[in-house]
């Protein structure tokens, strides 16, 4: 059984210096939650579940698919579809052969993880902490600080379950990246450019040790496709996730914020116009390793036409169902 995929690329680590990332996706049983309305990565899942030999080997394959040994340092990470955490899809006899086998890399700086919040116990962070003593990050699919928002979505999370866990895992000194959504369903332009900002605002003040941008894409035989083929949502401008990261940088200039790329430019994903999509999508590439803002300063005439879309956007909710407890984060 091979994994899902493998790559090699630039990436910035948490002390803000750039390095090799060694990505691997493990192809996993998936996600056992499967109940997020913009979420389908589990059909990425196996037909069956695979032995702890066979994620072991999957695990071993990636790993030599680079000269590792020869980098000066490098970071790994490790996705599944679902939880890496979760013991129905990653045994830990699994885990600790993985932070075993990568303790031997002395040149290792970091290595990141993904897991819902049930799954990040005590126990699980000593579990990592017996076998490795580098940087450590767990990503959390926070998505939006909206409680309200966060019920619709589907996602079964409270922020103070967020807040538990970002507190029980700085006891061990392993980082929890917060994942958001830029334009989740159910928001207007307007509405989801001041969610992503207060939502990060949010995740800064609970101690969260980056935050990551996943500007949402049309994911297939979900509800969200559903909405967007009777057009009733359309993926963000690409001109907001500059005014989000601008306000953000701007007022937290030493802290992490990414942003994910993919399916960015493409009618799935967030877009603008075929004057600018690429220009855009290399520019936050490349804020993404340096997290200088200034390589966002693009110009181009459809600007005016995300100005008009921003005030005469309608979508089937009303907003002030959601504007009131955005106010109060």
């Amino acid at each position: 059984m091979e994994p899902i995929a493998v790559w090699l690329k630039e990436d910035i680590y948490r002390d803000f210096t750039a390095g090799k990332a060694l990505t691997i996706i493990l192809k996993t049983s998936g996600c056992s939650y499967r109940r997020c309305v913009f979420c389908s990565y589990y059909l990425d899942a196996s037909e069956k579940q695979p032995t702890p030999e066979e994620l072991i080997n999957q695990f071993e394959k990636a790993l030599s698919k680079y000269n590792l040994k020869d980098l000066d340092t490098f970071s790994v990470k490790i996705f599944t579809s679902g939880s890496f955490l979760d013991d129905n899809e990653v045994y830990k006899e699994v885990r600790e052969y993985i932070y075993k086998r990568l303790s031997e890399f002395e040149n290792l700086k970091e290595l990141s993880i993904e897991s819902r919040a049930e799954f990040i116990t005590e126990k699980k962070l000593k579990e990592i902490r017996e076998y490795l003593d580098i940087n450590v990050e767990i990503g959390l699919g926070v998505e939006t600080a909206n409680e309200k928002l966060r019920q619709l979505l589907n996602k079964n999370l409270s922020n103070k379950q967020i807040e538990e866990v970002v507190k029980l895992a700085n006891k061990y000194n392993i980082g929890i990246k917060a994942y958001l959504l830029i334009k989740p369903p159910f928001l207007t332009e307007r509405l989801a450019i001041e969610d992503a900002i207060k939502s990060a605002e949010y995740c800064i003040k609970i101690g969260c040790s980056r935050v990551s941008f996943c500007p949402v894409t049309i994911h297939k035989n979900t509800i969200l496709e559903y909405l967007w083929r009777k057009k009733q949502y359309r993926p963000a401008y690409i001109w907001s996730i500059r005014e989000i990261l601008t306000k953000i940088k701007k007022d937290y200039p030493n802290y992490l914020v990414m942003v994910d790329t993919s399916g960015l430019g493409t009618k799935r994903g967030p877009y603008n116009c075929e004057k600018c999509n690429k220009d855009f999508k290399t520019a936050i590439e490349r804020y993404n390793i340096t997290q200088n803002i200034d390589y966002l300063n693009i110009n181009c005439e459809c600007k005016k036409f995300w100005e008009i879309f921003k005030k005469k956007e309608i979508i089937p909710i009303q907003e002030s169902y959601l504007l009131e407890p955005l106010h109060s984060i």
